[in-house]
């Protein structure tokens, strides 16, 4: 009469899980690990198509440096009529960098996006199963904060996330998606901030936020050592948010990409 309340005792003391629920976090992991798999191969597949895309668009830079060279000695040899030709491969070549600039730019994010994709996988693989969140927008906003404050930057991603998934409509918004950047940024995701802040700017009028947004894009393109871009947003808070707390460190930061210290 008393073995079957000692063996339900002894699995609720023990800390085992039943076989139906060990099978089915299994299952997870398994089905988490093909997820994993699954990137990790497309990702080679896309780094290999845009490594061959970015050599290629150098190769092409190169070679019209070297034609606009040419250029020019024949230009220094009186040889007038080369003007406009000299021009239209001048603007090919801004063309070509700017290319170049933008394959970086989203290989750069490729690679970011793979290594937080690991980041979290193991981050799940170490905790058993991803922490639940809340449902109720206030209670998942507080919970990305609290995360963020404690520097728990995946769990505060995976918060942001959430609330931009399941509550688009809501006033708060592009409030939580500069959280977002700010959690990228803090971890030295450039391109990912880069992006969230970028939506902050497209999604509401000029406010303190938007200053703080284009700073902090300015701050990003300088640790990524793109002094010229950096440039651009850190003059943008300084001429149209003048009034900001954000301009003492986009004059900071304006100093800093003219001299060209970028890291």
């Amino acid at each position: 009469m008393w073995k079957p309340f000692v063996v339900v005792l002894a699995l609720s003391t023990s800390g085992c899980l039943p076989i139906w629920q060990g099978k089915t976090m299994q299952e997870d992991i398994e089905a988490l690990r093909a997820e994993q798999q699954a990137i990790i191969s497309k990702s080679a597949s896309e780094r290999e198509e845009l490594t061959a895309m970015v050599a290629s668009a150098r190769e092409d830079v190169a070679e019209l440096r070297d034609v606009l060279a040419e250029a020019r000695e024949l230009l220094q040899r009186n040889s007038a009529d080369l003007g406009v030709e000299v021009a239209a491969t001048r603007e090919d070549l801004n063309r070509l960098r700017g290319t170049v600039e933008e394959l970086d730019f989203r290989f750069m994010r490729m690679e970011q996006s793979l290594e937080l994709f690991r980041r979290d996988v193991d981050l799940r693989f170490e905790s058993g199963e991803a922490i639940k969140l809340p449902e109720n927008p206030d209670e998942l906003r507080q919970f990305g904060d609290a995360r963020l404050a404690a520097e728990d930057y995946p769990q505060a991603r995976r918060a942001y996330e959430r609330f931009l998934e399941r509550h688009g409509d809501d006033a708060r918004v592009n409030e939580v998606r500069f959280q977002l950047g700010e959690a990228f940024f803090a971890e030295s995701q450039w391109v990912s901030a880069i992006g969230e802040y970028q939506k902050v700017l497209e999604g509401s009028a000029p406010t303190s936020r938007q200053a703080q947004a284009n700073l902090r894009i300015g701050q990003a393109f300088l640790k990524m050592g793109q002094c010229p871009n950096a440039e651009v947003f850190f003059e943008t808070v300084v001429a149209e948010y003048p009034g900001s707390r954000a301009v003492a460190d986009a004059r900071r930061g304006l100093e800093q990409a003219r001299s060209g210290r970028c890291p």
